[in-house]
Order: structure tokens, then sequence, then C-alpha cells
């Protein structure tokens, strides 16, 4: 089949939990496939929060009954006292390897503060016979009564260690398994960048590995721009005379839209190495890399990365030169 046709992501959709890429301490949690508890499930986008559950709850067998509902598609509580309470209640007509009952609430961040208060009570309720699992991207918007009685898993990176490890397991799924099935080939160089752009969301990977498949076209990062550009990002954020024109003209000729997290990484390390040699203000970089730092989860949300980087740019410009 053509690499055209495919979407890599669903394709590839783990099922069982030999497919699905978890940290260890994850997999060791949950090795034998069994739910003995209430869990959030909690981190960033595409690390596996909704497959891992899915694969607990039952959906890719029959012998578990369970119910799936997404809480950003339906937040009120109407939905809580009406469809989970009447699974919960009723005995589904089916035959089950247990009494136990599974509920996943996907994107929990978005269910009503109501939801969320009434939903402390149905942990209660139901607890000789239900097992729940959350997932959500943001822990800090649930709230604390639901985090005190809900056992809690990180599925981000801890550590280098972490990282690494979740990093080269991606790596040889690609290459060992995934590109092989579909009878395509990728050296090292293309994927490495790719896998180091995106993540730790598996989704998006797969979504640039289709992309450069289809287009072989590289994915713009720190190591394939010219040291001139990076010496002239360094510059233009020095010079007193470059007026707002000058520097919109100048990201939008060099970066674009789609290459501002790669201007934001040359405002890290690199900048901060560059800046020390030069002896340029090193004692103002504090404020500098609390910039990078804030501003480079916001390009998730950005609406205009343009704007973003512009702002950044600005940012730099006050603390260094006033």
């Amino acid at each position: 089949m053509s690499i055209n046709n495919l979407l890599l992501w669903e394709k590839y959709r783990p099922r069982t939990l030999d497919d699905i890429i978890l940290l260890p301490r994850i997999r060791n949690y949950f090795k034998d496939g069994e739910v003995d508890g209430n869990y959030i499930f909690h981190g960033d986008f595409g690390t596996g929060k909704t497959s891992l559950a899915r694969i607990l709850i039952g959906k890719y067998s029959k012998n578990k009954a369970y119910l799936e509902v997404n809480t950003s598609l339906d937040t009120s509580i109407n939905n809580l006292r009406n469809e989970i309470e009447n699974f919960c209640k009723y005995v589904p007509m089916m035959e089950t390897e247990s009494d136990i009952k599974y509920v996943f609430l996907d994107e929990y961040e978005r269910a009503s503060p109501e939801f969320q208060d009434g939903f402390k009570a149905f942990i209660e309720k139901y607890n000789s016979n239900v097992r729940f699992i959350i997932s959500t991207n943001h822990l800090n918007k649930i709230e604390a009564g639901n985090k005190s009685r809900i056992s809690k898993i990180n599925f981000n990176c801890q550590n280098t260690e972490e990282e690494k490890y979740l990093k080269q397991e991606i790596y040889k799924r690609i290459m060992n398994v995934i590109l092989p099935k579909e009878g395509v080939t990728m050296t090292k160089e293309n994927l490495v960048p790719i896998i180091t752009k995106k993540f730790p969301d598996f989704r998006e990977i797969l979504v640039e590995v289709q992309d450069f498949l289809k287009t072989g076209n590289e994915v713009a990062t720190t190591a394939n721009v010219t040291n001139k550009l990076k010496l002239d990002l360094y510059n233009i954020i020095y010079d007193k005379s470059a007026d707002y024109e000058k520097i919109y003209h100048f990201l939008m000729s060099n970066f674009g839209a789609d290459r501002i997290d790669v201007m934001i990484s040359l405002l890290g390390k690199q900048f901060v190495d560059w800046s020390i040699l030069e002896r340029k203000n090193a004692d103002k970089l504090f404020e500098c890399n609390y910039i990078i730092a804030d501003y480079t989860s916001k390009l998730e949300t950005a609406t205009d990365p343009i704007i973003l980087g512009l702002t950044i740019v600005g940012k730099f410009r006050d603390i260094l030169i006033g």
C-alpha cells in the first residue's frame, strides 16, 4: 500500500500491553493487565494515557464490561447522573470474567466543576464493583477532592534516563516494526530529528514521519541551521537600529511560522554559550532563560507563532539593550 494512503497513528494504535510503549515503572505497575484501583493517568499529549486505559478496561477484548466517556464532549452533571450511573447500577447483558465493571473518563480536565464535585460520591458509592480510570493532560485542572481519592500515574519522563529510554523505544518501534511492515525505509539521520522535535508525543512523531515519507522534506532543527543564520539572529537582538518591521521580515524570511520552535531552541543553551563567549550581558541571562522556559510551552497553543517569536525577540531586546 502506498504511504500516501496510510494513517500511521491509527493503523498502529496499541491494542495490547505488548504493543504499547511505556516507561518501565508504568509497565511494571500494570504488567498483569489488572486494574486493582482507581487511577488518574496524567501527562503530555501522545504519551499513551488513552491507549493504556483502553487496553486495561477491555476495549479490545470481549470479557470485560466497560464504558468510555469523553468528558470534553459532555461536561454536564446530567451525563454523570444518567449514562455513568446507569452503567454502574445495572449488570450488562453479557458474560464477563468478573463482576467488576470499568469506566474510563477521557480528557477529564474539561469536565465541569459540578461534574467533578459529583464524581467524588460515585467513587465511594461504587467502590466495590466499579473501577475508574481518568486521563488528563492538565492535572492541575482536576478538583482536589478527586485527586485525593485516586492514585495518580505520571506518564511524563521524570529524569534523563527515562527520556533516553523512551526515545530509544520509539526509535526501535518505528525503525524495526512500523517501517518494515509498510515496506518503506528511512535513515537514522532523518528519523532522529523528528523524534527529538516532537518528543514525547508519539502520535505527532508518526504524523511527522508520514509527512516526511510523502514529501521527503527534512524536519527543521537547530542541527540544519547555518552558523550565519544563528549569528544573524543573535546580532539582530543587539542591533539598536533594528525596528519592528526589520525584525518581522527577518523572522518571516528565515524561520516562518513552521520554524519558530527552531528559533526558540537557538535562544536557549547556544545563545547562553555565545553570550558568555562574547561577554554580552551574561548577568542578564537569567531573565532571558525565564522567557525561553515560559514561552516554549506557549508555542503549542499559540494561534500565530510569528507573533510569539516577535514577542520573545522583543523581550530579549528589552532585557539586553533596554
